[in-house]
């Protein structure tokens, strides 16, 4: 039963992640990954506690049995049959529960332990036709990006990791991080439209001090000549406090690029 269940749960999350990526519309591959693996996950999790709720386990039935069996005894003066003695019995299982919609990812290690972030000097460069990058575009680049202004644009898959990332101001928010990378990136492109990021299994972002994160990824970008560019990306970026509606600015502290292969 325990194998059933476990191929159960993989079935459902494969399946729900496939289908929030089919289903992602006009959004990027990358978005539609990242929150068609999260929301996999949460269903599978509570196709998994209904199955438990419905079949418990094989032991369950034999203990509960063993209960009914001494409260049902009406003679005060009964002697228990001898047997072979009990084990010694192991700590009772924590109960499984219904994961919640939004479940809050795991506290980072202690700020006190963290590097502090050393910001470098910006880059600065013209571009010449071959380049996907717009010229000198970190003199072009805002400096903050609303988490409300992009749930606007991608709508309920954004929503649905703002509530997974959660408010712990030490949680680990790389995921987030790593998407609100992204408008930056395609900032700096000449054509923002064409820009593709790499779709990763795993977010390679680096964690410093006041929840500032180093993501690091490539990009394909068009250049003048049409053809298609790939660059290795650092986007530095911190998130300041949540405000009084629930939603945080980061702030670029940032952005570098470089050619693959230069």
């Amino acid at each position: 039963m325990e194998f059933l269940r476990l191929l159960a749960f993989v079935a459902v999350w494969g399946f729900m992640w496939r289908w929030v990526v089919k289903n992602r519309g006009n959004w990027n591959i990358f978005y539609g990954n990242i929150v068609g693996a999260a929301g996999g996950v949460i269903v599978a999790l509570v196709m998994l506690s209904i199955t438990l709720s419905l079949y418990p386990m094989a032991d369950e039935p034999e203990k509960n049995q063993a209960e009914k069996t001494v409260v049902q005894n009406p003679s005060p003066n009964a002697v228990m049959p001898e047997a072979e003695p009990a084990p010694v019995a192991a700590p009772a299982p924590a109960p499984v529960s219904v994961p919640t919609p939004a479940p809050a990812p795991a506290p980072a290690a202690s700020s006190s332990n963290l590097p502090a972030y050393v910001a470098s000097k910006p880059q600065n460069e013209p571009s010449p036709p071959d380049s996907a990058l717009m010229p000198f575009y970190s003199q072009r680049m805002a400096t903050s990006m609303s988490e409300k202004k992009l749930e606007d644009g991608l709508g309920k898959n954004f929503t649905t990791l703002r509530q997974m990332m959660g408010t712990d101001p030490n949680a680990d928010k790389s995921v987030m991080a790593a998407v609100m990378c992204v408008p930056f990136v395609q900032r700096a492109m000449r054509f923002p439209a064409a820009a593709a990021i790499t779709q990763q299994p795993k977010t390679n972002s680096k964690l410093f001090k006041e929840q500032t994160y180093t993501i690091t990824n490539t990009v394909t970008g068009r250049n003048m000549l049409g053809d298609d560019v790939l660059y290795r990306f650092d986007c530095s970026i911190q998130q300041l406090p949540i405000n009084e509606s629930g939603y945080a600015d980061w702030r670029l502290l940032d952005l570098k690029l470089q050619k693959a292969g230069s």
